[in-house]
């Protein structure tokens, strides 16, 4: 055998060999995102779990103290004007309002930058978000008239949960359209990269 044809040879072994390492590596990187993702949606859970538990009790009394203040039986009460001239006129009761609206707000933020798990959050209290943001929405416009972006977040985060729990985008007010369709997947980068790279492998 000349070296010519034994280097073609190896030529035509080390192009399979290639192939099955290429294989292999590409396996090994698969395996390690998916577990990769498992523990990150560990963490997120872990983290949406402590944050709910550690504000639940708090969040219930001051959500008692203001339905109280303002005669609203429950979550699905119709918020009147004499509501909102109540809450501006009671610097206790607004303080009160906005501690509540705060403490859905801040959820909203873990949401939003990925340290929440918004289906563990909808599972937790996903009607409490939605009914408390509709009835106080005469509120929030009307501090939003000082404060352009007050409770966006929160706001985005309603949408999301109606889309979840109803299938489809639900219109908050007349006059506000849906921030946001949930259609398709979104990533927000970097944290969803190995997200990205999991489905890029699967199709």
């Amino acid at each position: 055998m000349t070296f010519d044809t034994w280097a073609n040879s190896a030529d035509i072994i080390a192009v399979p060999l290639a192939m099955i390492g290429i294989y292999y590596i590409v396996r090994q990187l698969k395996l390690a995102l998916l577990e990769s993702e498992r523990d990150h949606q560990r963490r997120q859970n872990e983290m949406t779990l402590n944050a709910y538990n550690t504000v639940r009790g708090d969040l219930r009394d001051t959500i008692r103290r203001v339905r109280i203040k303002l005669k609203l039986a429950d979550m699905f009460d119709e918020f009147t004007e004499e509501n909102l001239e109540q809450i501006m006129t009671d610097k206790v009761l607004r303080d009160d309002v906005a501690k509540m609206l705060g403490f859905l707000n801040k959820f909203a933020v873990g949401i939003k930058h990925d340290v929440f798990n918004i289906n563990l959050v909808n599972d937790l209290a996903g009607k409490l978000f939605i009914s408390t943001f509709k009835q106080f929405y005469p509120y929030i416009m009307r501090v939003r008239k000082d404060y352009k972006n007050f409770y966006q977040d929160y706001e985005d985060l309603v949408t999301k949960l109606e889309y979840i729990r109803y299938g489809e985008e639900q219109e908050l007010c007349e006059t506000e359209k849906p921030v946001e369709s949930y259609h398709h997947k979104h990533y927000h980068f970097p944290n969803d990269f190995g997200k990205y790279l999991t489905n890029v492998f699967k199709r």
